[in-house]
Parts: structure tokens; sequence; C-alpha cells
């Protein structure tokens, strides 16, 4: 072999050929030539051909062809064609006339059950599985029961010459972390259509609430809505609990806002900014504030209002409760200093409720039952100064549940804080019926000067950030409960595939089981979240007391892991 220019990349052991050169056909044709495979691009579009053929000099195939010319020089056939099992059937029976013995075929058919195409496509036949074409890096893949282990051995190889990495799953519909994914986006879509809250809000509680790179609603725009609407309306046809997609996705489609690659979707991407909150009333929010609660919420929140330059007291049941809430307050300022956005303001704890009659602001942080509450804000309504702000941090329970006792319907609000709250930006702003502009303008201006960021909604169980990850979580059990995988699998393929930060089992031993079940219950209580079924298995993991890291030695993943019989894959 002649020597290679100084600086020229060695020529590549590998041809691959792409069939079909649409929106993912043609960004795996940029990955894989990027890497240095020899690529042949596919397509009987003729405009799919010359928009492979635009492509930049380090990402174009060396060759593009009609179909089925360019199969049978390959050492691996990916078809890249649209989702409907009749089309890929009838392109994959092609493919297999063209191709050599033995060479391994990727079919990116997501819903589709390899053996609904096995007959089509031969014996040597895998998924390769994922959910943006966009982020490669890692992708699942299934083999079909007649694959042979040179051709697995093939795949393995040129999926890691071109730097992605492949994680065995079982061969389902939707597979692992596209799916449980998938129910999540569709969620936050029905949301928008429901008119609860806006795309814009969804996707920064996600990002802020659960650490995401991007929010569901953009998630969704770089799909590609007519592709996502495809694939959610094939998800729902299943057995997997999955809702029918949000007809704001039918919405869009028929508008011409198919997400990234038009410029519009649920965002505007035609611009280098991003969407704009239109203008809202301000007002002042006053500085005196009483947190009524001594657990760990209470005592966070309280912390953030001192560091953010108001006057607070906390306000325990008994004095015992308000010197311990107050020796943690107090711990945890001088551990960490104070936020120099506003200057720290005063800070007691006490039990004598004559405080308040004087303040500007009530947070309500006690425990997470109704009738606790309801016999507070009936206090409240009582006792405090007209126009104080009334706000219940409740997480899941309904706010005009819990403040109409108050019978101050202009004054009352959900605050709803995340733990921990001193460090979490995040606050979700729940009106309830008769929250005035003027609250609502006080309690963004309170949310400002904490340093934290609302988003605003409806008032119905889990508002956003739980009511979209609770079902996810509740999703992911069903998984493990039907021994699709193990926790370690599910884990892997959620974070590396899924994008997520935690994989759901480690994120359900930080949340608690115990909570995961009670706003799992409020959700299904409340037909407009459309959650479905409880898992047993969560039921399962509450009765035998494995929490998560709140019980030591009896964690979530302990208990799951113990008893998960799910095949391990073959390996690819």
């Amino acid at each position: 072999m002649p020597d290679q220019p100084d600086g020229a990349p060695a020529p590549s052991p590998y041809t691959v050929a792409v069939v079909g050169l649409g929106g993912t056909g043609l960004t795996l044709v940029r990955r894989l030539a990027g890497a240095g495979l020899t690529v042949v691009g596919i397509d009987d579009d003729p405009a799919a051909l010359v928009r492979a053929q635009e492509l930049s000099p380090s990402e174009r195939p060396r060759t593009v062809t009609r179909f089925p010319a360019g199969v049978t020089a390959a050492d691996l056939v990916i078809e890249a064609v649209p989702e409907p099992a009749a089309l890929k059937r009838l392109v994959l029976a092609k493919v297999r006339q063209r191709i050599r013995p033995g060479t391994p075929v990727l079919t990116t058919a997501l819903t589709t059950p390899l053996a609904d195409l096995a007959e089509a496509a031969g014996p040597d036949l895998f998924a390769l599985r994922f959910l943006r074409a966009d982020d490669l890096d890692a992708v699942e893949v299934a083999r079909a029961p007649g694959a042979g282990d040179a051709a697995a051995e093939r795949v393995e190889q040129i999926l890691t010459a071109a730097g992605i990495t492949a994680h065995q799953v079982v061969d389902r519909p939707g597979s692992l972390a596209p799916g449980l994914l998938l129910g999540l986006l569709n969620r936050a879509a029905w949301m928008v259509h429901d008119g609860y809250a806006t795309a814009e809000d969804i996707d920064t509680a996600l990002r802020l609430g659960c650490g995401w790179h991007e929010g569901p609603l953009a998630v969704l725009d770089a799909i590609g809505l007519d592709t996502a609407r495809d694939l959610l309306s094939r998800l729902a046809e299943t057995a997997d609990g999955h809702p029918a997609p949000a007809p704001v996705l039918d919405e869009l489609i028929a508008r011409g806002a198919l997400g990234r690659k038009t410029g519009h979707g649920f965002h505007r991407h035609d611009r280098g900014e991003g969407p704009r909150r239109p203008a809202e009333p301000t007002a002042p929010p006053g500085r005196r504030v009483v947190v009524v609660g001594s657990g760990t919420m209470a005592t966070g929140i309280a912390e953030s209002f001192v560091r953010g330059g108001f006057d607070t007291t906390l306000l325990a049941r008994t004095e015992e409760k308000a010197q311990g809430a107050a020796e943690r307050v107090e711990f945890a300022l001088r551990r960490t200093g104070t936020d120099e956005q506003g200057g720290q303001g005063g800070f007691t704890a006490t039990a004598n409720r004559s405080v308040l009659g004087a303040v500007d602001i009530v947070v309500e942080a006690v425990v997470e039952d109704l009738e606790v509450k309801r016999r507070l804000f009936a206090e409240l309504g009582a006792v405090c100064a007209p126009r104080t702000l009334l706000a219940t941090s409740t997480s899941s329970l309904p706010v005009a549940a819990c403040t109409e006792p108050a019978d101050r319907p202009a004054d009352v609000l959900g605050l709803h804080f995340f733990n921990p709250a001193p460090v979490m930006r995040l606050v979700e702003l729940v009106p309830a019926k008769g929250t005035s502009k003027h609250s609502l303008a006080r309690a963004r201006a309170v949310a400002e000067r904490l340093g934290k960021q609302t988003v605003q909604c409806g008032d119905r169980a889990g508002f956003i950030v739980n009511a979209l990850l609770f079902p996810y979580l509740n999703q992911a059990l069903e998984l493990l409960d039907a021994d699709e995988t193990t926790t370690a699998a599910l884990d892997a393929t959620a974070r590396a595939v899924g994008g997520q930060p935690l994989g759901p089992v480690r994120l359900l031993d930080t949340v608690g089981a115990d909570v995961a079940l009670e706003v799992q219950r409020r959700l299904r209580a409340d037909p407009r979240c459309r959650a479905p079924e409880t898992a047993p298995l969560l039921k399962q993991l509450v009765a035998a007391g494995h929490l998560g890291r709140k019980t030591p030695g009896k964690g979530t993943r302990t208990y799951l892991a113990s008893r998960t019989t799910a095949p391990v894959p073959a390996s690819v």
C-alpha cells in the first residue's frame, strides 16, 4: 500500500451503506463519514442525493447513488427510511437481495419489533435505536434471534470505529430509554395543549428542576414534531400505557412548524435569541417573612429568605422544635457565608404564633397533609394583616384546597420550592382561581430577590416537574417488573442514550419510593394528569421499607437489583 500524505487519515477498512437520506439518514452519514468510515449514501429521491453531495467534504459520503445500487460492496447496511413497518419491509427485502451473505443489516425502526422485519431482512438483522439523530454518542442495539456472532462482531467494530457506544437491549417497541423519554415528552406536549403551562416554562422547569440540558419541548423540536407524532401514535397502540399524541403536535404540524428543521416548533429556532416572556406587572414583596414549619423544607426556605435579605422568622409548633430548626439554619449560614445579592436579613425562630399578625409574607412549609394545611390557612386568614401574601409550598396537593379556609382568594397562591431550597434555582408559581395579579407580581418579586426563577402553571396535582417526573419513574419500574432489563442497564441507557443526569433507579433512590408512591396516587386521582396505573413494584418497594437513601441499607436499588431476573442481551 502506498504511503499516505502527511496528516491524511488512513483509509477506513469499513464501508457502510446508508439507505434513506432523510433527516436521520443524513445525520448518520455525517457522523460515520466524519469518523473516517467510507460511506455510500443511497436514496431514490434526487433532492436527497443533492443534499448529501452538498455536505462538507469531511462529512460527505464517498458515493451517492439511487437505491438499491451501492449495497453489494458494503460491510454494513443501515436502513434509515421512515418508520412504517410496511415501507421498511419493502426496503429491507430489496437490500437482502443485493448484500453479500453474512453482511449485517441495521434498521432504525424504533417502534417495530425485529420479529416483524426479520423475514424480509434475513437473519443478520439488528436494530439501531436512539431518539435524536443529532446526538449519537450512544445508542441502544437489539439483536434478532437469528443474527450470527460474526455479524454481531462486525456491528460492534463499526460502531466503535465511529465513536458510538452500543448498549445491548432486548427487542421491544420503543426500546428502553427512547420509549421512557417519549412518554415524558408527550406529557409535556399535553400540558401545552391543555393551556396548563407555556412551552418556555415547562422547559425551564425541567432544566432547573431536573438538571436537563434542554427542556422536553426543545427535545421534541430537535427530533422533529412530525417524526415524534408518528412514533407516539405507534407507541399508543402498545400495551405500555402511552397516551395518544398531544393534539397540539398535529396543530403545529398543520402550520408547517416541525421543529428545528423548519425554524419553528414549540420554540423559534430561526434567530439566536430564545422566546421572550411578555412583560408582567411588578410589585414590592415586603421584607418581613414568616416560614411556618421546622422540617427540612421549612429550614431550607427560611435560610433562602435570610440570604435574600428578608427579616425572617421560623414558626414551629414547640420551642424545642424552634430551637432545633434555628440551630440548623444558623449553622448553614455560618458554614457557607452570606450571598452578596441582598445582604443577610435578620433571623429568629419561635413557637409564639403572635408573629403572624405583623408580616408581609407567610410561607407554609408544614407536613404534606391536606387537613393540617387547611387548619393552618384558616388560622392565617383570621390573624394575618390585610394583604399579607399567603403561600403554600405544597409539592403535590391542590393549592385551592390547601388555602381555601383562609377566605382570602386574592392573597393566596402556591410557591413550590425544590429541595435543597437554598441551592435549587427553581420555584413553581401556582395561582389559585382567585389569586390577584398584584399577589402574583409580589410572588415573582420574592423569587427574584431570592435569586430564583419562577415558572407558572395551573393548579393541579404535581404541577410541572412532579407531574412529568413521577410517571416516568413509574414506567421505568414497569420495565423492571416485566424483566425487560436490569437496574444497572436501565440507568446506563437512560443516561447515555436518553441524556438524563441520573438514571431512573438512581433518581428514585434519591427522591424516595414513598414520595413517588404518594405523588403517583395523587396524579392518578386527577384525570387531567393522564397518569398511568401505579406500578405494582413501586407499592412493593414501600411495603418492604426500601424507600431509598433515607433508609440506609434498604435502598431502592438494593431491592430492585436483588429481584431482577432480566436476561442479559446477547453481545452485539
